[in-house]
C-alpha cells in the first residue's frame, strides 16, 4: 500500500495540470484521482488546449483523457495526441455537467431513503421480521429498531454494489498504465491489488458465514425444529463456496461446527447426539484443515446433545467425552480444558436419567469437579476460573436425587443444601443457595415415598419463609424467599399424602399463600390454578373431612373472588375445577342426611354455573358423569330421580358428550326398562326394537351425535368393565367350534347407600 501511494505521488508531479479533487479512498483503499477533461476545458475562456499543451502530458494522463471519451488507447505518443486533436475539431466545446449530476444522484439518494422508510413504517412487524430473516439479519427489538436495520442494510448493499464498480473501472484503468511504469512499481502495485483484493474476500467471507450462523442461531433460540436443517445447510453451502472461489476463507470454522452441533443437542434424540459426534470425528480426521481441532466449546455442545437425551447409555457417552476433555488437559496439548459448563451438562445428563444410580453418578462427578478446582487453584490460576464452581452443578446434583425416587432422596438433597450453606461462607467457591435449591429440595422429599415427605417438605417451606441470607461474593446479602412453586410443591405432598389431616394441611398453606399475597402486593406467592386444584383435589378425596362438599365451594368461591379482584388469568377457574368440586359432592354419601342434603344442593349449584356458562366454560363429558353420579349417591330411588337423571341425559346426549362414565351412571339412577325408553325418547331406538337388555348397550354402539364432542380419554376409560361380555373358552381338543359371547349381567357395583352410607 505504501508503494502504490508513492506511485501516485509520482504521477502527481509529471502531470502539468492542476488537479479538480484530492484523493478519494474506495472499499478496497484504493486510491482514486479525478482529472478535468482534456479537450474541453473548465476555464471560462473555454480554450481549447493547442498541440504543445498535449505533447507535455504523459502517455498515462493521455490515455486517462482517452478513456473518458471512449476512443481507443493503443499507440505510440504521438497517436494518442493526434486522437485527441482530432476529436477536439469535430465536437465543440460542452460545459461540465459532473456537479448537477452529483447533485441530482444526491437527491435521488435521498428521495430513495424518505420512499423505503414510508413503505417500512406501513408494514406490520411479523412482516419486517420476515425480511430481516430473508436478509440474514437479527429480528429482535421494537418496530423503529428493525425499520433501521432495514435501511442500514439497504445502504450496505448499495455502497458494496457501488465500491465494486469503482473497483471494477479502477483495475481495468491499471492494466494499461502500468505498463509504462518501471518494474519495481509494477511489482509493489500488483502485490497492493492482491492485498486489497483478499482482505476485500476475507471481509465478504466473515460476513456470509456471520449471517448464515446468525439465522440458525435464532432458530435454535426459538426452539424451531428446522435448525438442523438449516445447520446442516449452513455448512455444505460454505464448503461449496469455499471450493468455487477456491478461497478457504469460505471453509466453516469452529463457531459455525460449534453452532451446528448445538442444533443437534436441542434436537433431544440419540441419532441427533450421534451424528453431533460424527462431526467431531470427521474434524479429527481432517488433518490438514486449520479449523479440525475440536474446542472446549464443541465438546460441550456434543455433552448438551447427549444430556438432552435422557437415557443411561447417553449419560454414560457424555461422562467419557468428559474424561477425554480432562486426558486432553493432562496429557495433550492443553487446547481443550473441561470448564464447569462441562461439568454441569454432565451432571444434567445424569440427572435426566431419573434412577437411584444416575443420582449417585451424579453426586460423584460433582466431588471431581470440587478436586480438580482445588488443584487448579494451586496450580493455574487462571483455569481456576473457569473451573470454578456455581449454583448450578449443585442444584443439578439435587434434581438428580429428586428425580431418582429414592426414599433416601430427600435426605441426600437437604444434606448437600447444608453442603452450600457451609460453602457460601468461604470466599474461594460461588457457592449459595437459591429458591431453586429450596424447591429442588422439597421436590426431592416430595418424590421420595417417604412416610413424613410432606412434613418434611413443609419444614424447608418454613425454613424458606424466614428469608434465610447468605453472603454475595461482591459484597451484601443473598436474601431467598419462596415462591408460588414453593407453596404448590407442598401442597400437592399433602393432596398425594394418606395422612388424615392431609387436607387439612393444605387448605391451611393455600389459606397463608392468599394472606400474604393480600398483605403484599409484591408478594411472590400469589395462588394460581394449580394451587387451587391441588387444594381441591385433596379435600374431594378425603376421607376424614367432613362437609368435604361445603368446603370445595369454599375454596372454589375464593378462586372466584381472588379472579374478579385482580383479572389475573392465573386464578382463572376452570372447568377441571368444578368437575372437582361435582366430585367431591358425589363422595359425600358417607356423611349423615344433613350432610348429603347439601352436597347435593353444592353439587345442583356448581352444574348450573356451569351451563350458564360463567368465565366461558361449559361441561363436558365428566361433568355429566359426575352430576349423575350424585344423582345415583346422593337421591334416594324414586320419580324425582328418574326425572332429574332423564332431563340430564338427555341434555348430555344433546350437547354430544355422552362418555363412559355417563352412560355407567344414567344405568345406575334409572330402571333398565325406563333407560331403553329413554334412549329411544332421545332417537336412539335401536336397542328397543331389538328387544336388547339395558346392560348390554355399549358406547360404540349408541349414534355418532351422542359422542361427537367427548375427548378421547372420556370414552372407554371410565366405563365399567363389568358390562363387557366374557368370552368362554373352548376345553374340548381337536375340532375346533364356533365360540359365541355370553351376555351376562353386571356384577356388583360398590357404591355409597343414600340411606345408610355404607358400601352396598
Amino acid at each position: 500500500m505504501v508503494a502504490f501511494t508513492s506511485r501516485l505521488g509520482i504521477l502527481l508531479v509529471t502531470l502539468p495540470i492542476s488537479l479538480s479533487s484530492s484523493f478519494v479512498p474506495t472499499r478496497r483503499t484504493v486510491v482514486v484521482v479525478e482529472r478535468p477533461n482534456p479537450i474541453f476545458s473548465t476555464k471560462t475562456d473555454n480554450a481549447i488546449q493547442t498541440d504543445a499543451d498535449l505533447s507535455q502530458m504523459t502517455v498515462l494522463a493521455l490515455k486517462d483523457r482517452l478513456r473518458q471519451l471512449n476512443l481507443p488507447l493503443s499507440g505510440r505518443k504521438d497517436d494518442l495526441v493526434k486522437r485527441l486533436l482530432d476529436n477536439s475539431d469535430q465536437q465543440p466545446p460542452q460545459p461540465d455537467t459532473q456537479e448537477p449530476k452529483q447533485e441530482e444522484a444526491a437527491r435521488s439518494s435521498e428521495k430513495k431513503e424518505d420512499d423505503d422508510s414510508t413503505i417500512y413504517n406501513n408494514l406490520t412487524v411479523p412482516a419486517l421480521k420476515e425480511r430481516l430473516r430473508e436478509l440474514g439479519l437479527s429480528v429482535g427489538g421494537r418496530k423503529a429498531d428493525l425499520i433501521e436495520r432495514l435501511l442500514e442494510s439497504n445502504d450496505n448493499t448499495h455502497t458494496e454494489h457501488e465500491a465494486e464498480k469503482e473497483d471494477e473501472i479502477e483495475i481495468e484503468a491499471s492494466d494499461d498504465d502500468l505498463i509504462h511504469l518501471d518494474l519495481s512499481s509494477e511489482d509493489d502495485d500488483e502485490n497492493s491489488n492482491d492485498t486489497d483484493r483478499s482482505e476485500s474476500s476475507t471481509r465478504r467471507a466473515k460476513r456470509k458465514k456471520f449471517w448464515k450462523t446468525q439465522e440458525v442461531r435464532d432458530l435454535i433460540k426459538q426452539n424451531d425444529q428446522s435448525a438442523i436443517v438449516k445447520a446442516e445447510e449452513m455448512i455444505t453451502q460454505l464448503e461449496r463456496m469455499a471450493a468455487e472461489t477456491g478461497d478457504d476463507e469460505y471453509l466453516p470454522g469452529p463457531i459455525q461446527y460449534t453452532t451446528l452441533i448445538e442444533a443437534y443437542s436441542h434436537g433431544g434424540t440419540v441419532d441427533a447426539a450421534q451424528r453431533a459426534e460424527k462431526v467431531i470425528n470427521r474434524l479429527l480426521s481432517s488433518v490438514d484443515s486449520k479449523d479440525a481441532n475440536p474446542t472446549t466449546q464443541m465438546l460441550n455442545a456434543i455433552i448438551g446433545a447427549y444430556a438432552s437425551t435422557g437415557t443411561e447409555p447417553a449419560a454414560e457417552q457424555a461422562t467419557a467425552i468428559l474424561e477425554m476433555m480432562e486426558y486432553i488437559k493432562d496429557f495433550g496439548d492443553g487446547t481443550v480444558k473441561p470448564s464447569v459448563h462441562s461439568f454441569a451438562m454432565t451432571i444434567n445428563a445424569w440427572s435426566n436419567v431419573g434412577s437411584e444410580t444416575a443420582a449417585h453418578n451424579a453426586e460423584e462427578i460433582l466431588k471431581r469437579l470440587l478436586e480438580d478446582y482445588d488443584e487448579a487453584l494451586e496450580q493455574d490460576t487462571e483455569y481456576a476460573k473457569e473451573l470454578k464452581p456455581n449454583n448450578v452443578v449443585f442444584n443439578s446434583v439435587i434434581d438428580a436425587w429428586a428425580r431418582s425416587g429414592s426414599n433416601s432422596a430427600g435426605e441426600k438433597a437437604e444434606s448437600i443444601l447444608l453442603r452450600m450453606e457451609g460453602l457460601s461462607k468461604i470466599k474461594i467457591y460461588d457457592v449459595r443457595p437459591d429458591t431453586i435449591t429450596f424447591n429442588t429440595c422439597i421436590k426431592a422429599w416430595c418424590n421420595s415415598g417417604h412416610p413424613d415427605a410432606p412434613l418434611k417438605a413443609e419444614g424447608l417451606l418454613r425454613k424458606l419463609e424466614t428469608n434465610p441470607q447468605y453472603p454475595k461474593q461482591r459484597g451484601g446479602m443473598l436474601i431467598v424467599r419462596p415462591n408460588r412453586l414453593s407453596f404448590n410443591t407442598v401442597i400437592n405432598s399433602w393432596a398425594k399424602s394418606r395422612k388424615p389431616k392431609s387436607a387439612v394441611y393444605a387448605e391451611n398453606l393455600l389459606i397463608r399463600m392468599i394472606k400474604s399475597y393480600q398483605s403484599d402486593p409484591f408478594s411472590t406467592v400469589k395462588p394460581d390454578v394449580i394451587t387451587f386444584s391441588s387444594v381441591l383435589n385433596a379435600l374431594a378425596k378425603s376421607k376424614a373431612t367432613g362437609f368435604k362438599a361445603e368446603k370445595c365451594k369454599s375454596v372454589l368461591n375464593s378462586m372466584i373472588t381472588l379472579y374478579e379482584d385482580d383479572g389475573s388469568s392465573d386464578t382463572k377457574p376452570n372447568v377441571i375445577c368444578y368437575n372437582t368440586v361435582l366430585n367431591a359432592c358425589a363422595f359425600s354419601a358417607r356423611g349423615g342426611p344433613d350432610e348429603r342434603r347439601k352436597a347435593l344442593s353444592v353439587a345442583v349449584e356448581t352444574f348450573n354455573e356451569l351451563r350458564r356458562g360463567q368465565f366461558g366454560l361449559s361441561p363436558d363429558a365428566v361433568s355429566y358423569g359426575n352430576m349423575l353420579k350424585c344423582c345415583a349417591n346422593l337421591m334416594p330411588p324414586g320419580s324425582y330421580r328418574t326425572k332429574m337423571a332423564s332431563k340430564l341425559f338427555t341434555s348430555c346426549c344433546n350437547d354430544g358428550l355422552v362418555g363412559g362414565m355417563c352412560l355407567d351412571e344414567i344405568r345406575r339412577c334409572l330402571p333398565p326398562r325406563e333407560f331403553m325408553q329413554l334412549l329411544a325418547k332421545c332417537g336412539c331406538n335401536k336397542p328397543l326394537n331389538q328387544g336388547r337388555m339395558a346392560h348390554s348397550v355399549q358406547l360404540s354402539q349408541l349414534p355418532r351425535a351422542f359422542t361427537k364432542n367427548v375427548k378421547a380419554g372420556d370414552l372407554k376409560d371410565r366405563q365399567r368393565d363389568s358390562y363387557a361380555p366374557k368370552k368362554t373358552k373352548n376345553i374340548v381338543r381337536g375340532r375346533k367350534q364356533k365360540e359365541h359371547p355370553v351376555l351376562r349381567r353386571p356384577g356388583l357395583l360398590i357404591e355409597q347407600s343414600w340411606m345408610s352410607g355404607k358400601d352396598v
